[in-house]
């Protein structure tokens, strides 16, 4: 099975190449990638034009969901993701995802856990996955993370879009539109993909607290009546889970500055599931 990346891109150009070697790596036979950039000024374009192993398109769009449509139109793998110009995907990442798609021909969504990491790569923490129900979405937010998430093909086929009028929410909104309408998830437990924690995260702005302010007030009433129990249910289902701890060394190689062309080996001996920004 063959995996279609979209990375949407406007002036990503600082990482945008460590996230194009860490789709390369996986394998041309497992991965397409396309970047969908919104006209970047800079130095972007002539980057991608020295590219050879890229699809990519630069014209003015709507923002990154718009961008990320773009790309699903272009696709040609039997499953799609997209992953930001600052997260990578770790070693074997569509190996393994493309295995579970082919074993469990009733998935439609596969998802994974995730390592967060500062602009030069060392470790700052560990995301674990847990099940993904979207009334704890509507109650909160999308707490698994949208480069650890990748969709069967057929989804976009059936007319399934990013919401381009949101600027900050749209994978929240996608997901639970997908949930709702009854498609198939599965985690993968193991790390996916990495996170750079650049202090700039569209996720953290106040604008991304506002969208999802937005999503909370559109959700059916049942689930805002109840969203102080829907949290609740959701950090013990958490806790039941595993994701707060993480026996054992977390180790993963990723593409740093310093090592553009290869990646670099991490291991962190002891590492937290706790949000930690230095």
């Amino acid at each position: 099975m063959r995996v279609s990346v979209i990375t949407p891109c406007y002036n990503g150009g600082a990482f945008l190449p460590r996230c194009c070697a860490s789709v390369a790596d996986q394998g041309e036979a497992l991965a397409e990638h396309i970047v969908a950039d919104g006209g970047s000024t800079d130095g972007t374009v002539e980057w991608l034009k020295r590219q050879r192993n890229l699809r990519w398109v630069s014209e003015k769009d709507r923002g990154m969901y718009d961008a990320i449509n773009k790309g699903f139109r272009m696709a040609g793998g039997d499953i799609v993701a997209h992953l930001n110009c600052d997260e990578q995907y770790l070693p074997g990442t569509l190996a393994a995802v493309a295995d579970v798609f082919a074993r469990h021909p009733g998935v439609d969504i596969v998802f994974g856990d995730l390592v967060l990491v500062r602009p030069d790569g060392s470790p700052l923490a560990f995301r674990k996955a847990y099940p993904l129900r979207w009334p704890y979405v509507a109650a909160s937010f999308l707490y698994v993370s949208t480069c650890t998430l990748f969709y069967r093909r057929r989804l976009i086929e059936e007319g399934l879009r990013l919401d381009a009028e949101y600027k900050t929410a749209g994978d929240a909104d996608f997901v639970v539109r997908l949930l709702r309408a009854g498609y198939r998830t599965f985690h993968v437990k193991r790390f996916l993909s990495a996170f750079t924690m650049t202090g700039s995260n569209m996720g953290s702005s106040d604008a991304a607290a506002g969208e999802g302010n937005i999503l909370y007030a559109r959700a059916p009433g049942w689930v805002r009546r109840t969203a102080w129990l829907l949290r609740a249910l959701r950090l013990l289902e958490k806790g039941l889970s595993g994701a707060y701890a993480h026996r054992g060394p977390v180790s993963y190689s990723i593409y740093t500055n310093d090592s553009p062309a290869c990646r670099k080996p991490f291991k962190a001996e002891s590492l937290s599931c706790r949000w930690k920004t230095s």
